[in-house]
């Protein structure tokens, strides 16, 4: 139940059902309202990651409030951008008292950072309404300007980055981590480890199967399971950090072709790379790149596959543990998982739930598709059941959403 007062998240990039594809602010706040705490989820108005503009105000989306504040539209990653986040700042601290009117004075103020840039207003709504201070951290900045995007150390954006960071893990009451092995990083950066708290990324409840709709892709892995053949699936982004060539280069080695096929799914600046790729290696009857589909076709189409590909491209950074969305649909579609990705973590070891292979190694990957291939149909079902088992344990929003509430009920303590 409610500890006095509303939780505020505010995640400058929100998304959910008709918003976009970054759902975790939705979930946690359904999962919160199904157990008498009322929040409200702030985001901007105008991003690069939303379905379509919002205009500024309050929505309802399936009885989660939303508030999108106004903020200038952008392209890229220029000055457009900047204005947008100093923007949707000033717009938290402007709307505070009508928020407080609107939805409840806070117990709790949590800032995500897909950017960390919101964490000083976030911080400023904590102290002025007398509510716990979380900082939600996804990805660690300013590591991923100098370690991704291959910012100097030395550049002013970095140096402020640096010093915004170590001042969140300072001050705030909490800090929660969606990475599991940041812990000795923070404490580097200041942080008291006991204020440190893993919260992963999630899974909503599995719709039923009469509630999904059908897609082309879909009907394609069907079509070829009726044929005998093992189907893997990737769905997600096709660019550089994605390493899919990789997949489609082990299609082409004797077992896959002879045993499997493969389906993508998704966007990204390398799909036409990739389309080329698969002509130059003549796997036209083998591989099929689709572009993306809504969420809940995906989530049909993994439950026609016979397994879920994941890869990403080797980075020093994933030494502090990865936990992406696409590996836990996988999971909850009780899929038998190939995990091409060197990191600080391995969930598919962890469960035993498929195969861990080497990212750049296109033999080893094929040997790992054609090894799943010929697995008896019982075999790989108990592999994914596994998977969901864990999925289900680990990361269901309804444990996810508890874990927060103990930090909502130390506000009076």
């Amino acid at each position: 139940m409610s500890a006095g007062g509303s939780i505020w998240y505010i995640h400058p990039y929100a998304g959910g059902p008709g918003i976009g594809r970054y759902d975790r602010p939705f979930h946690l706040a359904r999962e919160w309202a199904a157990r008498g705490q009322p929040s409200v989820i702030l985001t901007a108005a105008n991003h690069h990651l939303l379905d379509v503009p919002r205009p500024a105000g309050c929505e309802s989306v399936q009885g989660v409030p939303y508030e999108f504040l106004p903020t200038p539209r952008y392209r890229g990653n220029g000055l457009g951008r900047i204005a947008n986040m100093a923007a949707f700042s000033f717009q938290l601290v402007r709307h505070a008292d009508r928020l407080a009117r609107d939805h409840g004075r806070p117990s709790l103020v949590v800032t995500s950072s897909p950017h960390p840039y919101a964490f000083l207003a976030g911080r400023r709504l904590a102290r002025r309404f007398g509510a716990r201070c979380v900082f939600e951290v996804r990805d660690l900045w300013p590591l991923s300007l100098v370690e991704l995007a291959g910012v100097r150390a030395s550049h002013p954006l970095v140096r402020f980055t640096g010093w915004l960071e170590r001042e969140a893990y300072r001050t705030s009451d909490d800090v929660v981590s969606l990475l599991p092995c940041t812990r000795e990083h923070m404490r580097a950066a200041g942080l008291d480890t006991a204020r440190w708290h893993y919260i992963p990324n999630g899974v909503a409840a599995a719709s039923a199967p009469g509630e999904l709709p059908d897609s082309e892709a879909a009907r394609q892995v069907r079509a070829w399971r009726a044929e005998g053949r093992a189907v893997v699936v990737y769905a997600g982004a096709m660019g550089r950090p994605n390493h899919v060539s990789t997949l489609v280069e082990a299609m082409a080695e004797e077992g896959p072709r002879r045993l499997a096929s493969a389906v993508i799914v998704g966007r990204g600046e390398l799909q036409a790379e990739l389309r080329a790729q698969v002509e130059a290696l003549g796997l036209q009857g083998h591989v099929r790149i689709f572009d993306q589909v809504p969420k809940a076709a995906v989530q049909r189409l993994l439950r026609e596959a016979s397994a879920g590909y994941i890869s990403l491209r080797p980075e020093p950074i994933f030494r502090f543990g990865v936990s992406p969305n696409k590996l836990f649909d996988y999971m909850q579609a009780a899929l038998p998982v190939l995990f091409a990705v060197r990191a600080g973590n391995d969930p598919v070891a962890e469960c035993g739930c498929g195969f861990s292979i080497d990212p750049g190694d296109a033999k080893a990957i094929a040997a790992a598709i054609t090894r799943l291939a010929q697995m008896p149909e019982a075999e790989r079902a108990d592999m994914g059941r596994r998977g969901e088992a864990y999925v289900a344990r680990h990361h269901g929003y309804d444990t996810l959403a508890t874990a927060y509430l103990q930090l909502l009920g130390k506000a009076g303590a």
